[in-house]
């Protein structure tokens, strides 16, 4: 029998060394997740980025500070449940976004940060405003907030003013 090498069952780490739990999907999409409420980390938040996105002016700061309450208040099943748009047309207020559909500054940022290694190829957006959105990972019930993007420049809709 060859060595192996031990296999940890830690979560993933970053090259800061820094730890986050692995996901746990029953808590975010099992039966059990109408229980939990949102909590929210700020461990990795992106707040070095200096582009088309980046933390609230102090005109936004009680926006999303108001947001942070409201949402800290729902169960991760009412967030699930929350509707945008007209009857017609209605769809998903917060959801998950497959990051090779994101913007190009948005995917190279994340490739830099490596966070895909750590949480997977999708990304979560809550819906703050009209073109507001805070983007980040969930793991284990926790929404780990990465970036602000007070004008949708993460994933831009094309322009519906022409």
């Amino acid at each position: 029998m060859s060595p192996r090498k031990a296999r940890t069952g830690s979560p993933k780490q970053l090259t800061s060394g820094a730890k986050v739990p692995k996901v746990d999907e029953r808590v975010v999409h099992g039966p059990d997740a109408g229980e939990h409420k949102v909590t929210f980390s700020f461990h990795y938040a992106d707040h070095g980025y200096q582009g088309s996105w980046s933390w609230p002016t102090a005109a936004d700061a009680d926006e999303l500070l108001q947001f942070l309450c409201n949402v800290s208040r729902s169960s991760w099943h009412e967030i699930r449940a929350q509707l945008a748009g007209s009857k017609g047309g209605a769809h998903r207020k917060h959801h998950y976004q497959e990051v090779g559909t994101l913007s190009q500054p948005a995917q190279e940022r994340l490739a830099q940060l490596r966070l895909v290694e750590v949480f997977g190829g999708d990304i979560f957006r809550f819906r703050v405003g009209n073109r507001k959105r805070l983007w980040g990972f969930i793991a284990a019930g926790v929404f780990y907030v990465l970036w602000w993007d007070a004008d949708h420049a993460v994933y831009p809709l094309e322009d519906r003013s022409a």
